[in-house]
């Protein structure tokens, strides 16, 4: 064989093996990579999702958490996977969208390190806040604030999560002073919210909302475009007369890059059609949420306008975890 010959034959193999792996794919168990503990609101909307896209591949959708260090572990893990379409990531906002912008150095490329599969949950948060506070509105919350500058207290998940960074949109929006307290998980501040230790939070809905149902809590807002369907009597914070702001928490699938796109196509068609069943709908809203989806196109860009957005708002709040 020639040297030419020997070139264009290699050059054919490397265009024909992908197609071959995607007509075969899959032929064993594919990973899920989950970036937090079992339990809890994400690890749930993982093990739904993957249950029944282990049933659509004819193959079993393992779950991997790896929790921890805000997701760096997992998203590191699936970004130096073999791009074979066997390893993808359940992943979320802090992840990919702010992470990048407010630690000085990450062992992943949240730009270039991963191929978009689609979206799995969009959701508002939600502001709430404990009755002992005298404002039954947002403007009336704003107002209280303003009136006792510095004394109007917030709760979240810790520095640089969306609920902080919530929080300081809200502030910076409305023109108040309001009291950062960070905690390492969503059961520690929702407990001393609840106990009056806090005033006010931007939480899930699923979190909060039977509190708020029972009367320990007062919904005042969500920071979505629209109402969610399931919580309806919760206006959007432009409805409520708040600030404009919009903040929404969502999870997501993300392949290594490199990942043959009639691979990364063939799981977005899946849980296209996953999201889709008739029960899926019905277990999310246990959670407070509903499945979402989108193309790997589509996806792509959404992560690219909310990396654009968080990284604006990360450098005006001087965020930095080094």
């Amino acid at each position: 064989m020639t040297h030419r010959n020997y070139l264009l034959l290699l050059i054919f193999l490397l265009y024909v093996a992908p197609q071959v792996n995607a007509q075969n794919y899959p032929n064993k168990p594919v990973r899920m990579i989950v970036p937090v503990p079992p339990g809890g609101g994400a690890d749930f909307v993982a093990r739904s999702y993957a249950s029944r896209l282990g049933e659509a591949l004819d193959q079993q959708v393992v779950v991997d958490n790896r929790g921890g260090a805000a997701g760096i572990i997992a998203m590191e893990a699936t970004a130096k996977a073999p791009p074979d379409g066997y390893t993808f990531i359940q992943t979320n906002i802090s992840t990919i969208s702010i992470n990048p912008y407010i630690y000085s150095k990450l062992p992943y490329d949240a730009e270039k390190g991963f191929a978009p599969i689609s979206i799995c949950t969009l959701n508002p948060l939600v502001l709430v806040i404990h009755p002992s506070v005298a404002a039954r509105t947002v403007p009336e919350l704003v107002s209280v604030a303003k009136a006792k500058p510095g004394t109007i207290t917030y709760a979240s998940l810790g520095s640089g999560s969306i609920q902080h960074l919530a929080g300081f949109m809200f502030g910076k929006a409305a023109g108040v002073n309001l009291i950062h307290v960070p905690y390492k998980g969503a059961a520690p501040a929702t407990v001393d919210l609840l106990a009056g230790q806090v005033n006010i939070a931007f939480s899930g809905i699923g979190t909060v909302i039977a509190h708020v149902r029972a009367g320990k809590l007062r919904g005042l807002a969500t920071t979505g475009a629209q109402r969610v369907a399931s919580y309806a009597d919760l206006p959007t914070m432009a409805e409520s007369g708040g600030p404009a702001m919009q903040v929404e928490l969502w999870n997501g699938f993300l392949a290594p890059a490199g990942t043959p796109a009639a691979i990364v196509k063939r799981l977005s068609d899946e849980i296209n059609k996953v999201a889709k069943s008739s029960d899926l709908p019905q277990v999310l809203a246990t959670q407070g949420t509903s499945p979402k989806t989108n193309t790997p196109e589509e996806f792509a860009q959404f992560i690219k306008s909310e990396q654009a957005k968080f990284k604006k708002l990360v450098l005006e709040s001087g965020i930095k975890l080094d």
